[in-house]
């Protein structure tokens, strides 16, 4: 949306996964959010903010161990750098994709849902346009699909 007529946007959509109408899928099981990576405090064994095109591995707490993927909250703070965050199973150093696209100096969230990795895990990299800047990255889990 624009203030006035005759501003343009381009836009981007990533298909990332997909639900079937059948009952051969996973089952949703919704949860009170909960914190389970904090870069700022070390919440989730990751202390320190992220650094360009370095992928990092967090174990989600909270889900049982047969999870097959959560939904959550991707939020990006202290950002010295615009870029992106992409979160998904397998740690990427440059990822194909975005999940959470933001300016330097806004707190941002974006909602996601994303199939767990091997033992429980989802690993983010912060995307910058240039080497050098940082990021610190906060993840709620809102809840997980099971088998």
């Amino acid at each position: 949306m624009a203030p006035s007529n005759g501003p343009s946007a381009h836009a981007i959509f990533d298909v990332t996964g997909y639900f079937t109408p059948d009952m051969s899928g996973a089952t949703y099981v919704p949860l009170t959010p909960t914190r389970v990576l904090d870069t700022r405090n070390g919440t989730g064994g990751l202390g320190g903010p992220f650094t360009n095109h370095a992928a990092r591995t967090f174990t989600v707490g909270g889900v049982p161990a047969g999870a097959i993927a959560v939904t959550g909250n991707l939020t990006v703070t202290g950002q010295t750098s615009s870029g992106y965050f992409s979160i998904g199973p397998v740690a990427t150093d440059n990822p194909g994709s975005s999940t959470l696209n933001f300016p330097v100096g806004d707190d941002r969230a974006n909602a996601v849902t994303v199939a767990l990795g091997g033992g429980g895990t989802l690993s983010i990299t912060f995307v910058a346009p240039s080497s050098g800047p940082t990021a610190q990255g906060i993840f709620d889990v809102t809840g997980y699909f099971a088998p």
